[in-house]
Order: C-alpha cells, then structure tokens, then sequence
C-alpha cells in the first residue's frame, strides 16, 4: 500500500506518509524476534522509501513512528482475552492519547523518524537512523586506491 501511495502521491505538495513501527523495530525485544523483523521492515522500508524519494526531488515526505508499549484494545485482542493487564504486561507503557500526540509532533517536524526509546519511554525526533549507501557513496568507495577489487 505504501509504495502505491508514494507512486501516486510523491510529487503532490503537503503530502506524507506515516507508517507506524515500533521501538522494536530498532531493537530486538527477548521472545519478540518475528514481531521486530517486522517491524525491523516497515522501519527500513520508511526510512530508504525517505532517502530515495529525497534523492529525486519528490514533494512527499515518508516517515515512520516507531512506539513503545502502548495501552490500547490490542492487547486484548491480540490475546483473546476480555481483560488485559497492561501495568502486569509491562509496567511502563504510553496511552493512546500520548502516542496520538507523538505523531502529531512527527507530522509537524522536518524528520523522518518518531521514536520511544525503550528504556526511558522519551520521544525523540530524527532523521533517518539507518545508514544509506547511495549511488554517489558507492562511487567514490570504488574510486579509493585502497579498494582491493578496484584494476
């Protein structure tokens, strides 16, 4: 869906796309490594869809939220359960009216990433976290005398 948005909407004016993550998408969480593969990919995948989109002059800024724990319903649903104890769960958590705050404040930066840091549960604006070796690094990486593949 994201790269159906940004195909149709990259050059209009205003436009962004925030794709929700979570911490654990910067992290590996114990007895959560499918959940932040997945969540590792939506994060990756904002974050170069934000490079290469800046790369081309596009008008669309993508950006991604990548959150903590966050009390909401989805604990309940997730589980199967009527009740979710969400302080037993994790002790520290944000509520969804703390987390809709934090991605209006993604909305109205200049950054691409909104994070929750895991320990501290402080909200941090940044550009993107992962490293991006474009074209022009690749290049000059090739031309360096030191390069043992170079003729």
């Amino acid at each position: 869906m994201s790269s159906l948005f940004a195909r149709d909407y990259k050059d209009a004016e205003g436009t962004q796309l925030i794709n929700v993550s979570s911490c654990g998408g910067y992290t590996i969480v114990p007895t959560a490594v499918t959940y932040c593969a997945a969540k590792f990919y939506v994060s990756i995948f904002t974050e170069g869809l934000a490079w290469e989109l800046k790369e081309m002059g596009a008008k669309m800024k993508p950006k991604v939220l990548a959150p903590a724990a966050t009390k909401t319903e989805f604990g309940m649903v997730a589980n199967n359960v009527s009740e979710y104890d969400y302080d037993k769960f994790f002790g520290t958590y944000h509520t969804s009216k703390q987390m809709a705050g934090f991605l209006i404040e993604l909305y109205d930066s200049e950054k691409v990433v909104g994070l929750v840091d895991r320990e501290s549960f402080c909200f941090r604006l940044a550009d993107p976290l992962f490293p991006y070796a474009a074209v022009n690094s690749c290049r000059n990486h090739l031309k360096r005398s030191d390069n043992p593949h170079r003729k």
